[in-house]
């Protein structure tokens, strides 16, 4: 092809480009207007103690109680919401790592990591009443109203007779497309209009997902990278702690954290589309295709323009080197909990 061939067909596909790309974004507007808005708006910010490696948080009657944990440091309060200060705690010995917790008929019911045990305590003094065994890993503890609901750190949910703690039945939480979502956390169940959901924490990932506890399927995901960006100063000092207040109110914090939050989760009872939180594939969603569409036109562009430089450079001649270090990786995310590494989920 000739050179006044080749800037003919250049200047055909950038027109084009930007001709197309327009459309192709006001597809993607339209589609995706009408699409559920999960936002997290803080209502107000409360001490929290920084000591605190909390496992579990639940609200009762306008108090807060809270598991901490690490061996050697794990824990069972009672916090004053507004001022963070410990109204009274009970510490448990270094064979003892304390997990999630909820409440039940006037107990707290509290996870161990992997001791294997739900430990079950009085409201009014903390004293141990009685426990369960059970196999496996301790993480996320809540009660639906029926049964105890438990996520033991991969994506399978169990839920627990409250007499035996014997499994009735289990649930994997996946997003939209399938892809199973591993290191669920703290729980809290709740009831909203739209029928019983669950909330939780992902473990060292900035997000709460909402799923239906009924299949496993993520309705929605709300974005607190705002809220860890202001307190998280080590890699375990992540967001953990979840706490019904009243309708779309909650209490959040997490590990270490000096902070606090009750705030607002919106559309707490609308499912959202097209939820991808994990091994997400190109195509899942019209944007990514949107995208998709855009950079084969650019790469084509590219391409031209690299055919022109080569044509013009001398026989011989040698590219310069751009200084790009294509062999540069993100850091690798750190292994799940091993000692002396990573302290807990």
């Amino acid at each position: 092809m000739s050179r006044t061939g080749r800037s003919s067909l250049l200047l055909s596909l950038l027109v084009s480009a930007f001709v197309f790309s327009p459309l192709i974004q006001a597809e993607n507007v339209d589609e995706y207007g009408e699409n559920i808005e999960h936002e997290i708006i803080i209502l107000s910010e409360h001490h929290h103690q920084n000591d605190a490696f909390t496992q579990g948080l639940e609200m009762y009657n306008g108090t807060l109680y809270e598991s901490t944990g690490l061996y050697g440091f794990s824990s069972l309060r009672e916090v004053d919401p507004i001022t963070g200060g410990v109204i009274r705690s009970k510490l448990f010995n270094d064979t003892i790592f304390a997990e999630g917790i909820t409440i039940y008929n006037g107990t707290i019911v509290m996870l161990t990591w992997k001791s294997q045990v739900a430990y079950v305590f009085e409201m009014e003094n903390l004293s141990e009443v009685s426990s369960y065994v059970y196999e496996g890993e301790g993480w996320g503890i809540c009660f639906d109203g029926n049964y105890f609901v438990m996520s033991n750190g991969t994506s399978s949910i169990s839920f627990r007779n409250t007499e035996t703690f014997e499994i009735e039945r289990t649930v994997s939480v996946t997003d939209s497309f399938g892809n199973l979502i591993s290191k669920i956390n703290e729980l809290e169940c709740v009831n909203t209009s739209a029928g019983p959901r669950v909330i939780a924490n992902v473990w060292q990932q900035d997000i709460i997902v909402v799923f239906d506890p009924s299949n496993g399927t993520v309705l929605g995901e709300y974005d607190a990278s705002h809220l860890t960006s202001e307190n998280n100063h080590g890699i375990n000092n992540v967001l953990n702690g979840i706490a019904h207040s009243t309708g779309s109110e909650f209490w959040i914090t997490g590990k270490n954290w000096s902070k606090m939050y009750l705030i607002q989760m919106t559309n707490l009872s609308q499912a959202g589309e097209d939820i991808c939180v994990s091994s997400c594939n190109v195509g899942q969603d019209s944007i990514s295709s949107g995208r998709g569409l855009m950079t084969i036109t650019v790469l084509i562009v590219g391409l031209l323009i690299i055919f022109f430089r080569r044509d013009d450079m001398p026989v011989g001649g040698e590219s310069v080197e751009t200084g790009n270090r294509h062999d540069e990786q993100p850091k690798p995310t750190p292994p799940i909990q091993e000692d002396g590494v990573i302290l807990d989920d």
